[in-house]
């Protein structure tokens, strides 16, 4: 399982409703908001590249102006997977 931090930059005055859609999205935990009106979020998935997807994913919303990793880990996955 490969799991990351990112922080999700939303378009001016979006915050409140691209913390809704990623609260949505299979995967992806709302950590919290911060007073700099980014979304800081939780990816859980099978892989590196589905974490990968997810982010892209995200990128592509409507109010998405950036998504930014912060911190992954694959710490819990046997070399080979």
């Amino acid at each position: 399982m490969a799991i990351a931090s990112m922080i999700v930059q939303p378009a001016n005055n979006r915050i409140n409703e691209v913390a809704a859609a990623l609260g949505a999205m299979y995967g992806i935990t709302v950590h919290t908001t911060t007073p700099k009106q980014e979304v800081i979020v939780i990816v859980e998935a099978k892989s590196l590249a589905a974490v990968a997807e997810i982010a892209k994913q995200v990128e592509r919303m409507t109010d998405v102006l950036g998504v930014f990793p912060a911190y992954i880990t694959t710490a819990d996955q046997v070399d080979g997977q």
